[in-house]
């Protein structure tokens, strides 16, 4: 996602939608959306392992100040839906982002009933249901909504000031 005007592949307040194959192409977006099916009620090891190696942008601060949020999916609602959002949003901390949840503001959060982020119960490996969905493309709206506000905000702060 680039929001700010220093973007150089977006517009401002868009969504771009892409899949980074390498932890060093998380330097670019202004906000972040994790996403991971439940397992044992944590996130995959495959999102895990990518997160591990982001190491050496966390220790040159390049994924400070970006929004971050997540979202998942388990095969029962008591499968650890919750828990798996706060465990990848755990990294987000030692990274210096700032972590955007759905909240109960939303009120599709309200029907989906997880303020930490959209979540959807797959029985039987159902593709999600409407709220569901609802509950996402609220979270993917503010996600846009405040990475374009932090990133503009940043780039305002370093822009020389008149004297």
């Amino acid at each position: 996602m680039h929001g700010s005007p220093s973007s150089t592949t977006a517009p401002p307040a868009t969504c771009t939608a892409w899949r980074p194959r390498w932890p060093r192409e998380l330097r670019r977006p202004d906000g972040i959306a994790l996403g991971s099916p439940t397992r044992f009620g944590g996130p995959a090891a495959q999102l895990k392992q990518f997160t591990d190696s982001t190491g050496g942008l966390w220790a040159k601060g390049q994924l400070a100040d970006k929004v971050v949020t997540a979202f998942t999916s388990a095969s029962t609602g008591h499968g650890g839906l919750e828990s798996t959002i706060l465990a990848t949003l755990n990294l987000a901390y030692h990274w210096g982002s700032l972590i955007l949840p759905l909240g109960y503001g939303e009120a599709d959060a309200k029907a989906l009933g997880n303020p930490y982020g959209a979540s959807h119960v797959s029985t039987g490996g159902s593709a999600p249901d409407e709220a569901s969905l609802a509950a996402a493309r609220a979270q993917g709206a503010r996600l846009v909504k405040f990475a374009t506000i932090v990133a503009d905000g940043l780039a305002a702060a370093a822009a020389p000031r008149p004297s």
